[in-house]
């Protein structure tokens, strides 16, 4: 670890959990400043039995 990541990890060793979240409120962190998930977009499968559109040129052997 980092000699700067040492200092803030001893500086906040013996702090509270609330004096921790204020230090890092005012340091710009925010509890609702998450961003969205955003869903990976899919494409839906054809329904079983119906035809898909799709061929294929694949032999079995």
């Amino acid at each position: 670890m980092s000699e700067p990541l040492h200092r803030i990890a001893d500086a906040v060793a013996d702090i509270t959990e609330s004096d921790a979240v204020a230090a890092l409120t005012s340091l710009g962190l925010q509890k609702d400043r998450r961003q969205p998930v955003q869903k990976a977009l899919r494409t839906p499968l054809p329904p079983p039995g119906a035809l898909s559109g799709v061929s294929s040129d694949v032999e079995w052997v």
